[in-house]
C-alpha cells in the first residue's frame, strides 16, 4: 500500500498514560484527554490519513479486566462491519497491561488481514517531552500503510508481535522487547518490515470473543507452600499457568508441587507450565524437576510468554474444558504465539468450528 494514497484508519482510545492529565484533587495523573486533543499534538502532514474515532473508555490499564479485552475486540468487529475499507486500527492503551489486551485481541480476531496496532506512552502526551505523539504517529503510519496483517504493538520506533512481546521497563521510552523471535519491524524514514510476519490479505476474518477468566498466574519461589495450588482450585479456577524456574522447573523434594498439580489435574483444572525468565522457554523434558510436572499431567507452554499463555488458556477454556481438546489447542499455533515443530497453524478454521 503506497504511503501517497489517502486512507482511513480507526482510532479506539481506552485511556492509559498517553491520555492522562493531572488531577489536582487526587494529586496524580489519570486518563482524560480526548482523541482530538491527542491528534492536535501530531505534526502537520498527516492529512492523508482520515481518522475515524470510536470512543470506548478512559481507563488506567491497571484497572483493565478481561471483559475490557472483549469490548475492544467487539468495537473493532462492529467498526469493520460498518466500514470494511478501513486500512487498519489503532488502539490507544496503557502500557501496564497492553500486552495482555493485545494478545487477547490476537486470539479473538484471527485472519483479520489488516494491522491492529496498539500503542501508548510512558509520559503523558500533555507534557512537552512526551513520547506519546511519536508513538501515535508511528502507529498511524503502520495502520495506514504497513504490509502487515496481524495485531502488534508499536512503541519507540519498533513493531512487536502482540503475542511475543513483554514490557520490561517501567520508565524508559523503550518499554517493550520482543521475547522471541525478533520484532516484526522498525520505523525510520520508511517502515521496515522483517520476514516471518503475516502480510495483508483478504481472508474472511474470524471473530470469537469467548473467554473463561478463571485462570490463575502463579510464580514459583523458594518456600512456596504446595497447598496454594489446591487453594486456587478450591477458589473455582479452571486453569493455572505456573511460572517455573528456568525451563519450567518446580520443587520435587521439600515443598514438592507434583502432588498438588496431579490432584488439580484430576479435578479438571488445566495446568500449564511456563518460565519466569524474560527470554527462554519451558522445556519440561530436559531436567528431572521439569519432567516431574509433565509426568503428573501439566502441559508445557513452550516458548509462549506468560502473558500470552494466560490469555490463550482463557480463550481455550472459553471453548472447552475437555482435557484432550485443551491439550490439542495448546499445541496449536493460532497467531504465531508459539513455536513447535509438530504444532498446527490454523488458517480459516478452528477446532471448535471446523
Amino acid at each position: 500500500m503506497s504511503q501517497g494514497e489517502p486512507v482511513r484508519v480507526c482510532i479506539i482510545p481506552t485511556g492509559g498514560t498517553i491520555a492522562s492529565i493531572y488531577d489536582s484533587e487526587s494529586q496524580a495523573y489519570r486518563p482524560g484527554l480526548s482523541v482530538d486533543t491527542l491528534l492536535s499534538y501530531l505534526p502537520e502532514g498527516m492529512g492523508k490519513i482520515e481518522v475515524i474515532k470510536r470512543e470506548l473508555f478512559q481507563l488506567d490499564s491497571a484497572n483493565a479486566q478481561p471483559h475490557h479485552w472483549q469490548e475492544v475486540a467487539s468495537c473493532i468487529k462492529a467498526t469493520y462491519e460498518e466500514i470494511p475499507d478501513l486500512a487498519g486500527f489503532v488502539v490507544l492503551h496503557g502500557t501496564d497491561t497492553m500486552v495482555y489486551t493485545a494478545s487477547a485481541v490476537s486470539f479473538m480476531i484471527q485472519d483479520f488481514g489488516k494491522p491492529i496496532v496498539f500503542t501508548g506512552s510512558q509520559i503523558p502526551a500533555s507534557m512537552p517531552w512526551s513520547d506519546g505523539p511519536r508513538n501515535l504517529r508511528d502507529a498511524l503510519r503502520v495502520a495506514a500503510w504497513a504490509d502487515l496483517g496481524e495485531t502488534c504493538i508499536v512503541f519507540n520506533g519498533e513493531i512487536h508481535r502482540a503475542t511475543r512481546v513483554k514490557k520490561l521497563r517501567d520508565r524508559d521510552h523503550d518499554a517493550f522487547d520482543s521475547a522471541d523471535p525478533t520484532p516484526l519491524g522498525m520505523l525510520a524514514r520508511d517502515i521496515v518490515l522483517y520476514e516471518g510476519r503475516t502480510k495483508r490479505h483478504n481472508l474472511i476474518p474470524r471473530f470469537d470473543t469467548r473467554l473463561d477468566d478463571r485462570v490463575f498466574l502463579l510464580k514459583v519461589f523458594p518456600g512456596i507452600p504446595p497447598s496454594v495450588i489446591s487453594r486456587i482450585v478450591d477458589m473455582g479456577y479452571h486453569g493455572i499457568v505456573i511460572e517455573g524456574y528456568g525451563s519450567g522447573n518446580i520443587p520435587t523434594q521439600e515443598n514438592a508441587l507434583t502432588g498438588p498439580i496431579k490432584q488439580a489435574v484430576s479435578e479438571g483444572c488445566s495446568m500449564l507450565m511456563s518460565t519466569q525468565c524474560a527470554f527462554g522457554q519451558a522445556d519440561l523434558s530436559f531436567y528431572e524437576v521439569g519432567k516431574a510436572a509433565l509426568d503428573v499431567g501439566a502441559l508445557s507452554a513452550h516458548d509462549m510468554t506468560s502473558e500470552a499463555a494466560v490469555v490463550k488458556l482463557m480463550w481455550i477454556l472459553g471453548h472447552t474444558r475437555e482435557r484432550d481438546v485443551v491439550k490439542e489447542m495448546i499445541l496449536t499455533n493460532y497467531v504465531s504465539e508459539v513455536t513447535l515443530s509438530d504444532s498446527k497453524t490454523i488458517r480459516g478454521t478452528s477446532p471448535m468450528n471446523p
